[in-house]
């Protein structure tokens, strides 16, 4: 198993104990008030001295949406084409606490859990399966706001094991996980940057005396969020490159401009793109192919771009929108054609 995916396998396991009682994007370490989120997983490549986006992983992509107060209203797991393969709808109660959380696949529930609330805060989370069964219980502990330690219990009621979190400024910094005969089972440091965010992982596993260790480094947006993710692997190589596209609440009141329209920009979940340049020139393609060359020209009043192709009958005209870093064609009616992103 690739030992990328390993990791992400041990996170998914850890979800539930590392949750406090701040909203979604605080725990999620992301500033201002984000509505949707999608996270990509490619392969990395190093050419030319730099660093590349190369062909995407099959697995690893996510997507957000958030209410107003920070917190999750849905998240999806996504293949490579972008199909939702599992999704998860968040229920809330008056104060704002997270109450449930059903999992459905193909529009069935194959996973429900359920929080118990005291003083605001999860103290128990009940797992149950697609026949309503209980197959796992979290007991947590907390130290101000923080959960600091717990116990995970398997459907019969049996201790399965224990853990402790440390944590430095809210910042979730490591865990130490034991099975039920108290001998630890792994334990996980991170490291972190002004940002908050991680640029060291490490994960020892003590019964086999591995560990696996990954660094990371990033590329944000004028908010303080990343956009891109640089993971690199032991030997300090490049293996894999998370791209983020991130919708902000308000952004839909920020005018756009030319500078806005700028770039090489890909057709989502393939390698058709146009690079527009300032000088007003542009050219589409496909991989390393130039297809069609031309002029490009935007109407900010009616939110129009034109392409005036050098063969006049490759000429068109779309209506625009924006949601974060993705551009969405559209034709003059309003249906949609094009979803286009920076990568």
């Amino acid at each position: 198993m690739n030992r990328n995916f390993a990791i992400i396998l041990v996170f998914a396991t850890l979800l539930t104990s590392c949750s406090s009682n701040k909203n979604n994007l605080e725990e999620l370490n992301l500033k201002g008030t984000i509505w949707k989120l999608k996270q990509t997983r490619y392969e990395g490549e190093e050419k030319f001295g730099k660093y590349q986006i190369g062909d995407k992983r099959y697995y690893g992509h996510l997507f957000y949406v958030f209410n107003e107060e920070g917190n999750l209203l849905e998240t999806q797991q996504l293949d490579r084409k972008g199909k939702i393969e599992r999704v998860s709808k968040y229920s809330y109660d008056n104060s704002g606490n997270s109450t449930e959380i059903t999992t459905y696949e193909d529009d069935e529930v194959v996973q429900k859990r359920v929080n118990q609330i005291k003083d605001n805060q999860i103290v128990e989370v009940k797992v149950f399966d697609d026949d309503g069964k209980l197959t796992e219980k979290y007991q947590y502990d907390y130290s101000g706001s923080d959960i600091s330690g717990g116990k995970i219990f398997k459907g019969d009621g049996s201790l399965n094991s224990t853990f402790q979190n440390e944590w430095s400024g809210g910042l979730w910094m490591g865990q130490i996980a034991k099975d039920s005969l108290e001998q630890t089972t792994y334990i996980i440091s991170h490291e972190r940057n002004n940002e908050g965010d991680e640029v060291r992982l490490v994960i020892k596993y003590p019964k086999d005396t591995t560990e696996h260790i990954n660094t990371f480094q990033y590329e944000y947006d004028e908010k303080g969020n990343w956009l891109k993710q640089y993971q690199f692997d032991e030997d300090g190589k490049i293996d894999d490159i998370l791209v983020r596209n991130i919708v902000y609440y308000d952004e839909s009141k920020v005018a756009k401009t030319d500078k806005d329209f700028v770039g090489i920009w890909f057709v989502v979940d393939d390698n058709d793109w146009i690079e527009l340049r300032s000088d007003k020139k542009y050219d589409s393609g496909y991989k390393d192919r130039i297809k069609e060359t031309g002029n490009w020209e935007i109407d900010t009043k009616q939110q129009i771009l034109t392409f005036r192709a050098d063969d006049p009958d490759d000429s068109r005209k779309y209506k625009y929108d924006f949601e974060g870093y993705q551009m969405i064609l559209l034709t003059i009616k309003g249906e949609e054609k094009l979803r286009l992103e920076k990568r």
